[in-house]
């Protein structure tokens, strides 16, 4: 294992002993916490914040920060509850929707960016994350 070094020249490798010592007292502590049934549980709970994790990974590699990530996807389950609602049950079509919903949100916060020049990221996902809130609102 590689130890990472913080800027103060200190190992982060901390973190990682406290993660396995709170596992280990957990697993002794319940028997069913390193069962399948259990993993399996974290693991479908976190899927969706791991998603979004990915996505803002991208855009920090670029030295960039996107504000209004958890509006998106606020503002898509809005859209699937609304389709939902109208009697869409094309499960198929609803993601295909939410899909494009994503990225015409995404496609207009990188043209803000990149053909209005705006200074920085931190303004215009900000001001997106605000009309994404009353387009939700609108929607629902």
């Amino acid at each position: 294992m590689i130890k990472s070094k913080n800027k103060n020249g200190s190992s982060s490798l901390g973190v990682l002993i406290a993660l396995l010592l709170l596992c280990a007292v957990l697993a002794i502590a319940s028997p069913n916490f390193l069962s399948m049934t259990n993993l399996m549980n974290v693991l479908k709970q976190t899927a969706f914040n791991a998603l979004l994790a990915i996505g803002m990974l991208l855009c920090l590699i670029t030295a960039g920060i996107d504000l209004s990530v958890g509006a998106n996807a606020t503002f898509c389950a809005c859209m699937a509850g609304m389709m939902v609602q109208k009697g869409m049950t094309n499960s198929f079509m609803m993601i295909v929707v939410i899909l494009i919903s994503g990225l015409v949100v995404g496609t207009v916060n990188g043209l803000l960016l990149t053909r209005l020049h705006l200074p920085h990221p931190f303004v215009s996902t900000l001001g997106m994350k605000n009309v994404l809130w009353g387009l939700g609102l609108i929607v629902t």
